[in-house]
């Protein structure tokens, strides 16, 4: 509960106060809580993930969506193929939403984010396994906060 008023803290002093805003940290907040408790989605979650693309709206091309969306659809979904045992069928599923519902530059960051949060998981918990979602949930809601300006850091720090 306390990781859910940070949440909520830092978001409302980044973000002004907006409902969508609210739901988008709760849906964010309980999908990573549910993932690390279980490490299994049930299928209902896909009502709130259509809820947090119909109410909060998100100032993203269509196009770059669309694209976004097959770019993540085609690599996990290969690595899912290919490797069962690497990457689950949830973790494909939203990181096919989360690039629908961000965009290529966001979703880049939240992607370098949740890795990053994946490996210092990996070295503190010493396991193998990983509940990849709650990674991913951090990284969405920091690029959901500060993505562009994140990505466009990283660009002008590596060019």
């Amino acid at each position: 509960m306390k990781t859910l008023f940070f949440m909520l803290i830092i978001t409302f002093l980044i973000k002004p106060f907006k409902l969508s805003t609210l739901y988008v940290v709760l849906f964010l907040y309980f999908l990573a809580k549910k993932d690390y408790a279980t490490m299994y989605i049930e299928k209902y979650w896909i009502f709130p993930s259509i809820l947090l693309l119909c109410f909060c709206s998100n100032y993203v091309p269509l196009f770059n969506r669309v694209c976004t969306s097959l770019v993540f659809l085609l690599v996990s979904g290969t690595i899912k193929i290919i490797r069962t045992e690497w990457i689950g069928s949830a973790d494909v599923c939203f990181l096919t939403f989360f690039g629908f519902y961000l965009g290529m530059e966001r979703m880049l960051v939240a992607l370098y984010i949740s890795v990053l949060l994946g490996f210092l998981w990996i070295l503190y918990k010493k396991k193998h396994i990983l509940p990849y979602l709650s990674c991913l949930s951090m990284g969405v809601w920091i690029a959901y906060l500060k993505g562009y300006t994140i990505f466009y850091f990283l660009i002008n720090l590596f060019s």
